[in-house]
C-alpha cells in the first residue's frame, strides 16, 4: 500500500516509516508541517533547508505544509488530499497511545479518505526507544523541557544509557509527554547519514532548545587562494572534469545515470572558488558520492581483474575523468596533504574511484567485454 507520513524529524516518526516500510508498504511522501511565523518546523524546530536534506538522504519527496496555528487543521487536510491524489491509500503517524493525538490524525484522515496507520500502536514506550536505537538510528536531543529535564541532556545523542537517566530522572523515557525532541540523521531508511552541526543553544518559556545547522567546510582548500600556482592549477582542473562530465553525460542514454552525472557536476564545480565566494564541499556531497560508487562498484568482474582502459565511448571517457581526478590528488599531494582539508583529500581519491567503477558499468550496459591487460 502507498503511504505518505506525517514526519516530525524525530524519533517516533522515523520509526514509524521504517516499521511500515518493513510491512510492505510504500511511501510516497513525507508531510510536515512548517511553522511560518517561526520560519521552522512545528514541535522539533527544524529549517527548511535541513528537512530538505533529510528529504534527500532518504530518497523520498518533502511536502511542507506552511501554515499558521489558526489554519493547521485545513492545511493538513488539504496536504492529505494531495498525498490520496498522488496514489497513496494511507498516512503513516508515530503515535503511540495518546488517544487524543491518535483520534486527531485519524478524524484528519477519515476526512479524505485515506486509511490512518499507526505502526508503533500499543507498545510500550520503552520498547519503542528500544527498537529505535536498536534499529541503528541516529538521533540527537534537540529540544527539552525544563520542567523535566535537566539543559545537560540537550544534543546528547540518543542511546540507551541517555534513555535510562532520562527514565531515573522521572520523565517520560520515550518524551511523550513532551519532555524532550529529537533530531533523527541516519539509520536503515538513510541512504547516507546527514552532516550536521548543533548551534547556539537558545532559551523560550520553560525550553531550551539547541537548532540543527548545515555545515560546510568554508575553505575545504585553503591554500587553493588567489595568486598561488595550486589555486591556478586546481581551478584548471576542476574546469576540466567539469566539462568532460558533461561530454560523458553526452554519450549516455540511461536517464538515472544522465541525472547522476549533473549532480556530480555540480558538486565538482563547488571545488572551486572561481564559482562561489567560498568553497561548499560538505560530508552530504561526500556520502551522496559514496552511495553512487558502492553502486557502481558491484559491475566490477569477480573476481577483479587488471583490464585496459578501452571498451565503450562512454566508458572510454569516464576512463579519461579517472586519470584528471587521480592528477587532481597528485596536485593535492605535490603541494602537501597536511595544508589541505581532510575532506578534500576524501573527496578526490573517491571520485578518482567512481568513475573507474563507472567505466566497468558503463560497458556492461553497453555489452562490452572488458580486454584483460
Amino acid at each position: 500500500m502507498k503511504f505518505a507520513a506525517s514526519y516530525s524529524g524525530g524519533k517516533e516518526s522515523a520509526l514509524a516509516v521504517h516499521t511500515a516500510i518493513q510491512q510492505g508498504h510504500n511511501p510516497i511522501a513525507l508531510i510536515t508541517t512548517y511553522n511560518i511565523d517561526a520560519d521552522r518546523s512545528h514541535f522539533h524546530g527544524l529549517s527548511e533547508e535541513v528537512l530538505t536534506r533529510v528529504s534527500n538522504a532518504l530518497g523520498i519527496p518533502l511536502w511542507l505544509v506552511k501554515t499558521t496555528g489558526a489554519e493547521y487543521q485545513q492545511n493538513f487536510e488539504a496536504a492529505l488530499r494531495k498525498a490520496k491524489d498522488h496514489g497513496a491509500e494511507a498516512c503513516v503517524f508515530g503515535d503511540i497511545d495518546i488517544e487524543g493525538h491518535i483520534k486527531w490524525c485519524s478524524d484528519r484522515c477519515e476526512t479524505v479518505g485515506l486509511i490512518p496507520l499507526f505502526p508503533l500502536l500499543g507498545q510500550s514506550r520503552k520498547d519503542v526507544v528500544y527498537k529505535f536505537i536498536d534499529s541503528g538510528f541516529v538521533a540527537n536531543l534537540t529540544v527539552i523541557n525544563t520542567d523535566y529535564l535537566s539543559e545537560d541532556f540537550l544534543g546528547q545523542q540518543l542511546t540507551r544509557d541517555l534513555a535510562q537517566r532520562i527514565a531515573a530522572t522521572g520523565a517520560d523515557i520515550c518524551g511523550e509527554s513532551g519532555e524532550y525532541h529529537t533530531f533523527v540523521s541516519d539509520g536503515p531508511i538513510f541512504k547516507h547519514p546527514i552532516c550536521f552541526a548543533l548551534g547556539e543553544k537558545a532559551e523560550k518559556d520553560n525550553y531550551a532548545m539547541i537548532p540543527v545547522i548545515k555545515t560546510k567546510y568554508e575553505s575545504c582548500c585553503p591554500i587553493c587562494e588567489n595568486g598561488n600556482e595550486l589555486y591556478c592549477d586546481f581551478s584548471i582542473l576542476v574546469d576540466e572534469i567539469a566539462c568532460t562530465i558533461g561530454l560523458l553525460r553526452s554519450h549516455i542514454r540511461d536517464t538515472s545515470l544522465q541525472d547522476e552525472l549533473q549532480c556530480i557536476c555540480k558538486i565538482v564545480y563547488n571545488l572551486s572558488t572561481c564559482f562561489r565566494d567560498s568553497m561548499t564541499l560538505t560530508m552530504d556531497d561526500f556520502y551522496q558520492l559514496e552511495n553512487f560508487t558502492l553502486q557502481h562498484k558491484k559491475f566490477m568482474p569477480n573476481p577483479p581483474s587488471v583490464v585496459l582502459p578501452m571498451g565503450s565511448q562512454a566508458a572510454s571517457v569516464s576512463h579519461i575523468l579517472r586519470v584528471k581526478c587521480k592528477a587532481m590528488v597528485r596536485l593535492l599531494c605535490k603541494h602537501g596533504f597536511d595544508n589541505t582539508a581532510p575532506l578534500l583529500q576524501d573527496f578526490t581519491n573517491l571520485l578518482s574511484g567512481y568513475f573507474y567503477y563507472l567505466a566497468f558499468r558503463l560497458n556492461k550496459l553497453e555489452g562490452v567485454e572488458e580486454i584483460k591487460y
